[in-house]
């Protein structure tokens, strides 16, 4: 027997139930399995909505971090070139256009690179 997961949103999955017996399932169990059929498709629906709020989740924080390093690197840029935060930008962004590299992997490079030049510095190597 197999019963569809129903919700608002559509059909979200099946149950399906094996039996050995020929003719195993009445229409007292199909009644039955529509009844668990109804809160399982919610719970499928709500795991699905759960993974995706996940996925989103760890996609916005990638994004954040990315981000961070990317306005490190523009502050680099501006220090050192004594230009503004879209000129700095539009350097970092040339550079990645050039490189044929993602701008967050141009920014963190001149970053760790700006970061083993400073410890050197300090360190007196």
């Amino acid at each position: 027997m197999s019963l569809p997961l129903v919700t608002l949103d559509g059909v979200v999955g099946a149950i399906s139930v094996y039996a050995h017996a020929k003719d195993a399932f009445d229409d007292e169990a199909a009644e039955l399995g529509e009844l668990f059929a109804g809160p399982a498709a919610i719970a499928v629906q709500n795991a699905q909505l759960l993974a995706k709020a996940k996925r989103v989740a760890a996609s916005l924080q990638s994004v954040l971090s990315k981000r961070a390093v990317i306005d490190q690197a523009v502050g680099i840029v501006m220090s050192r070139a004594d230009c503004t935060a879209d000129e700095a930008f539009d350097r970092l962004h040339q550079l990645s256009q050039t490189r044929n590299t993602k701008l967050s992997v141009v920014a963190r490079s001149l970053v760790d690179e700006a970061v083993r030049r400073a410890r050197a510095r300090h360190s007196g190597g």
